[in-house]
């Protein structure tokens, strides 16, 4: 079984996104486009890295 080079791979997903957003539009959805330099954090005290992995070190 071949795999998918990332090119092809992208255009899979750039295809299965599009028929996604059309679902979902279609459904009565509606995207709201949200103006650069907008941040989605809430919090402005604490840590503001995110973790991808808690890595042990034993």
């Amino acid at each position: 079984m071949a795999s998918k080079s990332k090119k092809e791979a992208a255009v899979v997903d750039r295809e299965n996104l599009s028929e996604h957003v059309q679902a979902f539009l279609k459904s009565g959805g509606k995207v709201q486009e949200i103006p650069t330099g907008t941040s989605g954090q809430t919090q402005t005290t604490g840590p503001r890295q995110i973790v991808l992995s808690h890595k042990n070190n034993n």
